[in-house]
């Protein structure tokens, strides 16, 4: 399953070929708003599958902006794909894929 997860940054660089101002970057470590400041970036965008992830996010995202006015976007979920979230995806690579259940990759 970590081979998964490894591949996403691979997968998400093939995805913004030929978008100039796009940089995948998985080696951040530490505070996305340290990062950000050290990056120059002022927007971070954040995906949400509903609201108990906003409410995770709203808090970061007013420090993110109270400590370096890096403003926060939040990009909400396919309603039909919100109920898949890491956990969901690490617990069945863990597992035996059940009969019929399309290969991840």
């Amino acid at each position: 399953m970590r081979a998964l997860f490894a591949e996403r940054p691979d997968r998400l660089r093939a995805a913004a070929t030929g978008l100039e101002n796009v940089t995948v970057d998985s080696r951040t470590g530490g505070l996305l708003v340290n990062y950000c400041c050290r990056a120059g970036i002022d927007v971070a965008i954040r995906g949400v599958r509903g609201v108990p992830d906003l409410e995770y996010e709203m808090p970061m995202a007013r420090m993110n902006h109270e400590l370096a006015g890096v403003e926060t976007l939040f990009i909400a979920a396919d309603p039909a794909l919100a109920h898949i979230s890491s956990t969901l995806v690490t617990a069945m690579g863990q597992q035996d894929r059940p009969h019929g259940a399309a290969d991840a990759r």
